[in-house]
């Protein structure tokens, strides 16, 4: 009887205990956000965010961040539009900082921009991709020692513009009297949680 006393005694304190929120121990666990907005999007975005984060001090963390738009289409003549989507990639990596009441995440990654057009009339989707730099910084609000709501902000730097026209133009002489060259430097935002085991 003073075994199952003191089993439930022990469960007592330690449930106390993990949720008082004393414990300031890091686990294995996974970062998860979604995109909200990227500043040169003429509209919408998808994708987000992952990350694998560890207790191992001054080693990184590792993430991934994946964002798809539809850039305008361009008019080339009346019957034939331009269309294009664009995929920005980046692997990255992070650490997290505690601090009392927040939580902040610095990173920086590598990656790609690649946008793929289409012309009217044409099955074709030829692409053009330029490398890109990323940093980023998320700021945290934890609850317990398990889960956490944060928000980030990416810079993404594109090395050059991206003419997603230029694969068009020997198909048809039109497509060089419209614009479509376009840096697709921007800040992108995200909210997500992250998950502590």
């Amino acid at each position: 009887m003073k075994l199952i006393a003191k089993i439930k005694f022990l469960v007592v304190i330690l449930f106390i205990g993990f949720c008082s929120g004393t414990a300031q121990a890091q686990f294995f666990g996974f970062s998860v956000d979604t995109a909200v907005d990227y500043t040169v999007a003429p509209d919408k975005v998808t994708g987000g965010t992952i990350g694998v984060i560890h207790p191992i001090g001054f080693v990184p963390n590792f993430g991934y961040t994946q964002v798809k738009f539809k850039e305008e289409s361009a008019n080339v003549s009346s019957s034939v539009q331009l269309n294009s989507d664009v995929t920005i990639t980046s692997y990255n990596i992070f650490f997290n900082i505690p601090f009392p009441v927040v939580a902040i995440s610095l990173g920086a990654g590598i990656g790609e921009a690649k946008v793929e057009s289409t012309l009217t009339g044409y099955g074709n989707k030829p692409s053009i991709s330029k490398p890109l730099v990323e940093a980023f910084t998320r700021v945290g609000l934890p609850f317990w020692n398990f889960i956490e709501f944060h928000l980030g902000i990416h810079a993404i730097k594109v090395a050059s513009n991206i003419d997603r026209g230029k694969a068009w133009s020997s198909i048809d002489s039109n497509v060089d009297s419209v614009d479509t060259e376009k840096d697709y430097t921007g800040t992108l935002t995200t909210v997500g949680l992250q998950f502590a085991f």
